[in-house]
């Protein structure tokens, strides 16, 4: 297993979306009650937020834009896609990363409003999410070399960047948010 530093800068806004007991007291439910929510204390709600005050997003994330980069790449040798050895071969060892925005920790976000369809009642909602327009990640890549050569999981994070995305409404789920660009992926130091 080889240990790899990276750092991603986001191209544009990310947008993320905290899953809560709340959203699947709703789901369980047709009908929505319908009342003037304060956006700010709404988005507040769907943030990730720290012990600590900043934001960050799952850690799993970033694999699994990996993983759906690599169904596009044929393993050498084989007919199987890259798709099933990522999660194999790239793990990541903490479930949180911080999102960064280029002085620090981020500590403020804007709110994004849009309406979203509701997929079982087929019903529009406004909704409010937080929106971190300047942002980044660092973190460590544990990647097992016999599975994956390092130079192919940096070209898998740099497409999954580019086409997959992070967060909620990426261009994988046909939106515009959470595209980034890989600025550093140096093996660490043992």
């Amino acid at each position: 297993m080889k240990t790899v530093d990276v750092e991603i800068r986001g191209t544009t806004p990310l947008l993320v979306h905290r899953f809560t007991e709340e959203s699947e007291a709703e789901k369980a439910t047709r009908r929505i009650k319908v009342d003037n929510k304060d956006p700010r204390e709404e988005a507040k709600r769907a943030a990730y937020i720290a012990q600590d005050g900043t934001y960050y997003i799952s850690a799993f994330s970033i694999p699994n834009a990996m993983s759906s980069a690599g169904s596009n790449h044929k393993m050498r040798g084989s007919r199987k896609t890259l798709r099933f050895v990522v999660p194999c071969a790239v793990q990541i060892k903490t479930d949180t990363i911080t999102i960064l925005n280029g002085a620090g920790p981020a500590r403020d976000f804007e709110v994004d409003a849009r309406p979203v369809t509701i997929p079982a009642t087929k019903g529009r909602i406004m909704r409010y999410r937080p929106r971190f327009n300047c942002w980044g990640l660092r973190f460590n890549l544990q990647i097992n070399e016999t599975m994956l050569a390092l130079d192919d999981a940096q070209m898998l994070l740099n497409e999954a960047g580019q086409y997959i995305g992070i967060g909620d409404f990426r261009p994988e789920k046909r939106g515009p948010f959470g595209t980034f660009l890989v600025t550093s992926f140096k093996e660490a130091r043992e």
